[in-house]
């Protein structure tokens, strides 16, 4: 295929890594993550393979990252704001979404091994609850059955189905229940999906406790990661979520938005609750010439393992380059 080929050449001639190094100096890439498995595991087989990558392509990914960025933690960016010190060039955060187990058991060994920062954004309810599997693991798994979209809205008592992302609709309707009636509500309508996983999918409290000092920092992700624009109590949301990152003694204080919808009022109600970074899923770089005041939500890009950072089924650095050098700058203020 001749795009592959040209798009090959121009990386390894070093012209894509040229580029990037002037056109992004001073542009902040926040790369989201969500599961990290390897590729021989049984949960990798039960996975939404569009959030999950395998063990090896993650490790190539940051092979890549090394190769390419500055990778800054969250205490870095805090300097910075405050004027405290520099960024370097081509700055990166690396961060992860939701508090699941693999997180902390295959991504955070290799990050520390290569003394790499990272977020996690935790949905803080998820520390709570006994069941194995995640009950918004579970709705995923079962919207993917035919026909089940109709069937579990009209078990919603929703007589048409909703505008808009059913998933996220769905998420909102069973995110409003307690866990008890979450799961009996999931046994009646979604047979069988919550025993297909037998060994518990997310972070303890005890285990992110137990982490070592400032080699993962935990940020907020709502309480029950429900969408925050369809929540009754978006505030109440954003308190719990505070109340855990006190609990794991969180010094800057971070959040993302459930799902990667949000709006101006969530941002200010984010702000009003106490946090100091606020982050989006849209999918594009950050200016980090200097720092305005208040600090918009920032972007983030969500990395896939799939054909547009793939070839022959592995992660490619020729695609995974121009999948990510060339996004939008959010603010452009480079100088």
């Amino acid at each position: 295929m001749l795009k592959d080929r040209l798009r090959t050449v121009l990386y390894r001639s070093g012209a894509l890594g040229a580029l990037h190094r002037w056109r992004n100096r001073r542009a902040l890439t926040v790369l989201m993550f969500h599961r990290v498995l390897p590729a021989d595991d049984p949960a990798f087989a039960l996975a939404e393979r569009e959030f999950t990558f395998s063990q090896d392509g993650f490790c190539r990914t940051l092979d890549f990252v090394q190769r390419h960025y500055s990778v800054v933690s969250l205490d870095d960016l805090q300097a910075a704001r405050l004027g405290q010190t520099a960024l370097p060039r081509n700055p990166l955060l690396i961060t992860f979404d939701d508090g699941w187990r693999d997180t902390l058991a295959h991504a955070l060994p290799e990050l520390e091994r290569r003394g790499l920062p990272a977020v996690l954004f935790l949905a803080s309810e998820v520390v709570e609850l006994d069941s194995p599997r995640w009950w918004q693991d579970a709705l995923v798994a079962a919207l993917a059955e035919p026909g089940a979209s109709t069937r579990l809205c009209a078990a919603a008592g929703w007589a048409e189905q909703p505008i808009g992302s059913i998933g996220q609709a769905l998420a909102a309707h069973l995110g409003a229940m307690n866990e008890a009636e979450r799961q009996a509500w999931l046994v009646q309508h979604t047979p069988g999906v919550l025993g297909q996983i037998t060994v518990r999918q997310m972070v303890t409290l005890s285990e992110l406790k137990a982490m070592k000092p400032c080699s993962l920092a935990i940020g907020g992700h709502g309480h029950t990661h429900s969408p925050l624009t369809l929540s009754p109590d978006p505030e109440a949301e954003l308190q719990a979520s505070q109340r855990m990152l006190s609990d794991v003694n969180q010094r800057v204080r971070s959040m993302s938005f459930p799902h990667g919808v949000w709006s101006g009022e969530l941002v200010s109600l984010a702000r009003k609750s106490g946090f100091d970074w606020i982050f989006t899923s849209d999918p594009v770089l950050v200016d980090a010439s200097h720092w305005l005041d208040p600090m918009p939500a920032l972007g983030r890009i969500h990395v896939p393992e799939n054909v547009w950072t793939c070839r022959a089924n592995r992660i490619d650095p020729a695609r995974l380059a121009t999948f990510l050098f060339f996004r939008p700058i959010q603010g452009c203020y480079l100088r």
